[in-house]
């Protein structure tokens, strides 16, 4: 299975670089976050043809997470259940029946001194808690999405620039690395020890992609019993480069 997660910051305003994705066939199982529209007004009708089958969790104008995938997507939960949340970041499923995947878009926090910042780490310690659950599982069990973590210095281009800021907050790594010392393995990482790899890069300024102006902010968990069949983790550079972009590359992986 071939698995693409992608923040495509509004699936209306961006749908025909995605539906490009889909019409290549590449990927057998997406994982999209922000949406931007809700469940009544997702347009299913114009992707209904390229022979997924889709799951969405849709919010108006704001967040929203949906699963894309040419498997059956059963066993559906929407929403955090151990977070009461207005906000709709949380989706998890069963794909091909023996694949639990959960898609998330964290919140980003704004700044250490924004009133985002708390709901983003209670946010973040509650899914802690959740995710205890599958880390020793038997289950193979994919976590992917948009963090809004920059994990290290060395997943941000400029570290000085984000001093202050909520993404590479000191408390919020701490966060994420409990969740690595819990067993979870960033999968790019693992793969790519000393790379430097970008998944998001601003529309502000000229070139960040040339100029590799990034940071990294989308990931994929895995448990020990999922990281056994994983080949290979890799950036995908082209919904950041195609002609009305999503400002986030894709990251994929490739499992048994």
């Amino acid at each position: 299975m071939k698995i693409l997660t992608l923040n495509i910051n509004s699936i209306r305003a961006h749908a025909e670089s995605f539906i490009d994705i889909l019409r290549g066939g590449e990927y057998d199982t997406i994982l999209v976050q922000e949406l931007k529209v809700d469940d009544a007004n997702f347009p299913h009708n114009l992707f209904e043809e390229y022979g997924y089958n889709i799951r969405v969790f849709g919010q108006k104008s704001w967040n929203g997470v949906a699963v894309f995938s040419k498997f059956s997507i059963e066993d559906v939960t929407r929403g955090m259940p151990n977070f009461p949340d207005p906000n709709a970041r949380f989706i998890e499923c069963v794909v091909d029946g023996h694949v639990r995947i959960i898609n998330v878009y964290m919140p980003n926090g704004d700044t250490v001194d924004s009133p985002k910042f708390p709901y983003k780490l209670d946010w973040m310690r509650a899914f802690t808690e959740y995710i205890k659950q599958y880390a020793a599982s038997p289950e193979q069990v994919i976590i992917g999405g948009d963090f809004n973590v920059a994990l290290t210095d060395m997943d941000v281009w400029k570290p000085a620039n984000y001093v202050g800021i909520a993404i590479a907050a000191p408390a919020a790594r701490e966060i994420m690395q409990e969740w690595l010392n819990a067993g979870w393995t960033d999968v790019w990482r693992a793969m790519h020890p000393n790379d430097v790899g970008y998944t998001w890069y601003g529309y502000r300024g000229r070139d960040t992609v040339g100029n590799n102006q990034g940071l990294r902010l989308d990931y994929f968990l895995a448990n020990a019993s999922a990281m056994g069949a994983i080949k290979f983790c890799e950036i995908d550079k082209n919904p950041r480069m195609a002609q009305k972009p999503t400002d986030h590359c894709g990251l994929m992986l490739k499992m048994d």
